[in-house]
């Protein structure tokens, strides 16, 4: 005799009279006419507006998700003012669904048999609103963000499993057609054309990833979040944004003393003015003075996404003056490639023309000319009192010398890695390394790259060591007091070859500073002393440093 199992919800509703408020109970008691499963009792709180009725679709739906698809319910039946009394037949459980793609068209068969290389037609009856939606997001990822999908011609068999049609209803395939500026209307749109080219899918991801470009432009920013206007025959997206002004002025002051005793001044001023034009431009001029011993002009200026693509123009002009020994003159230009903000992939034609000025020195003139590939990726914060983040620079180059008596081929390197770690709130940590390398069999004066100070190791005057190969290491401790100010330590560490003994040197900085926002900009006082590895600490050679550089 087959045994048929039903379960008996009696429900008490508990009311008062109060006409403020009503208070219900809901004692569902579960019954089952089988010897192996006891009877159980649970009570549930319903707020006020809850009927029989209400709580007859809530468990339909509940038991139906939990495979009781042949399920019966009786009529609420009214017992007493305060009882009601529900009776379910719940009947033969499936576990499983097995579903066929109705299929009315081509080209939904094509995305049809798209998305059914992506998951099994068995799934449990637990999982079908889970799989429906992940069609569905997946039907958006494709550019498809109004569709319906369900399950339709459910037929019960004898098994556990069942089967059932997953009908599509999808509507045209969206694509960004226009992306509207508001508020910075004279916004480089080549910024962001790839986004605007009229093939490029509508779903969320591109939302978000053109959010993603704006957030790291430094010249602009989002004042409300994207929005989407979907007309009949097109798909706009409204982007807001304000212009923020990067044009920064950055100057140095160091002070040591001389052999002599007396002060010694040296410095440099650093200009860099950032989308003045609204083309994403940005213009770089800096003049070094080191110590009245060597004079440096450098400029350049770089164009981004022109032709509406991802390429940019770069030109470069460096003028060196060394004493009265010698004076070096650099050009290059090139393109790059800038697959958005962070990051530029270049190639650069660079030549030099190097002529000593002194006729009692062994130096031979020369000129270089050769090919230069670069690559850099950077990543700064909102933080205005610590905006770096990461910095990564590799440059490598061929380079062919020509002199009077010695042409030979070169290889050059240089990288930079700077990282900010934050330990906590309170507590960073700056790790910054740079390295120079230059191969060549025959190096002369004029050919070696200088280093010491600011950006290298501190605790020396800026550029006063000469070399074909170093490695710097220059870290800080910083110990925020507040949102305007950090204190920080220096340890610096660093190895270079010796240009006249041909031996690797060791050199050391040690120091602390201040850095202070102001409204002007940033405001940093430091202090450091230099020393190689077997000189002794003279503090007589500390050199202090203040810069303070200007946003506007």
């Amino acid at each position: 005799m087959k045994i048929r199992s039903c379960i008996v919800l009696i429900i008490y509703i508990l009311t008062t009279h109060s006409l403020l408020s009503q208070n219900k109970e809901v004692l569902l008691q579960y019954k089952s006419n089988t010897a192996k499963k006891a009877d159980s009792t649970r009570i549930i709180q319903l707020n006020h507006s809850t009927t029989p009725h209400k709580i007859t679709d809530s468990l339909k739906s509940q038991l139906k998700n939990q495979g009781y698809l042949n399920l019966l319910i009786s009529e609420p039946k009214r017992i007493t003012n305060n009882i009601t009394k529900l009776t379910i037949n719940l009947n033969r459980k499936y576990t499983h669904i097995k579903y066929f793609f109705n299929i009315k068209n081509k080209q939904d068969s094509l995305i049809m048999h798209s998305l059914s290389r992506k998951q099994e037609n068995i799934i449990t009856i637990k999982d079908q609103k889970k799989i429906i939606d992940d069609y569905n997001e997946q039907l958006k990822e494709m550019g498809y963000p109004f569709n319906e999908i369900k399950l339709s011609n459910i037929k019960l068999k004898d098994s556990d499993t069942i089967t059932a049609n997953l009908n599509f209803k999808i509507i045209e395939k969206r694509y960004i057609d226009n992306i509207i500026l508001k508020g910075y209307t004279n916004f480089p749109k080549t910024t962001i054309s790839s986004f605007n080219n009229k093939t490029r899918n509508y779903n969320e991801k591109t939302i978000k990833e053109i959010d993603e470009i704006i957030k790291n432009i430094p010249f602009a920013k989002q004042t409300k979040k994207t929005e989407v206007l979907f007309k009949k025959d097109s798909t706009n997206i409204y982007v807001y944004l304000e212009k923020i002004n990067t044009n920064t002025a950055e100057g140095l002051l160091g002070f040591n003393n001389t052999t002599d005793g007396k002060l010694e001044l040296n410095g440099y001023i650093d200009l860099k003015l950032q989308n003045n034009l609204n083309r994403a431009e940005t213009f770089i001029l800096q003049y070094r003075n080191d110590n009245g011993d060597q004079t440096n002009l450098q400029t350049s200026i770089n164009l981004p996404y022109v032709w509406k693509t991802p390429i940019g123009i770069g030109t470069e002009l460096n003028i060196q003056r060394r004493d009265s020994t010698y004076q070096s003159t650099s050009f290059s230009t090139g393109l790059f490639y800038k697959p958005n903000w962070k990051t530029s992939l270049g190639i650069n034609y660079k030549s030099k023309t190097s002529n000593a000025t002194a006729t009692d020195t062994n130096l031979e003139n020369y000129t270089k000319n050769g090919i230069e590939l670069t690559s850099n990726y950077q990543k700064n914060t909102t933080d205005p009192l610590m905006p770096e983040n990461l910095y990564l620079k590799a440059n490598f180059g061929l380079i062919k010398r020509t002199g009077i008596e010695i042409n030979e081929k070169q290889l050059s390197f240089n990288a930079t890695f700077l990282k900010l770690w934050h330990l906590s709130h309170r507590s960073v940590f700056l790790s910054n390394i740079t390295s120079y390398y230059l191969k060549s069999k025959n190096i002369q004066f004029n050919e070696l790259y200088q280093f010491g100070g600011l950006g290298s190791i501190r605790g020396f005057n800026q550029n006063s060591i000469d070399s074909s190969f170093y490695t710097t290491l220059a870290t800080e401790y910083r110990y925020r007091l507040n949102d305007q100010i950090y204190l920080h330590t220096i340890l610096d560490i660093g190895v270079f070859e010796n240009f006249n003994s041909k031996n690797l040197d060791k050199l050391y900085g040690f120091g602390g500073g201040i850095a202070i926002l102001t409204q002007a900009g940033i405001l940093n006082l430091s202090i450091a002393n230099g020393r190689f590895e077997d000189a002794k600490v003279d503090l007589s050679s500390t050199i202090a440093h203040i810069s303070l550089k200007i946003n506007f």
